[in-house]
């Protein structure tokens, strides 16, 4: 459902880029690598997917924030108006 829906490119590449970043210093503290690493490329589509199964509330709320689709709530289902 995730592949159908129009997204906020600019907002979920920030908020991406800064959960890679957190994610750069808690590795390079406990694991000694460093920080300078490159960063691969990674769908946004995924990255949603991903933070809307296994994330905070927050973090979902934050993801859905995102989401340019109308979205509506029918039989406890999740439809995408339009």
């Amino acid at each position: 459902m995730i592949d159908t829906l129009s997204l906020n490119k600019v907002q979920l590449t920030s908020k991406l880029n800064s959960e890679i970043q957190k994610f750069k210093k808690l590795q390079a503290m406990f694991l000694g690598k460093k920080k300078t690493e490159k960063i691969e490329t990674i769908d946004l589509k995924d990255y949603a997917k991903f933070v809307l199964k296994e994330g905070s509330a927050l973090e979902q709320r934050s993801v859905l924030e995102c989401i340019s689709s109308e979205l509506s709530l029918i039989n406890s289902r999740v439809k995408i108006k339009g």
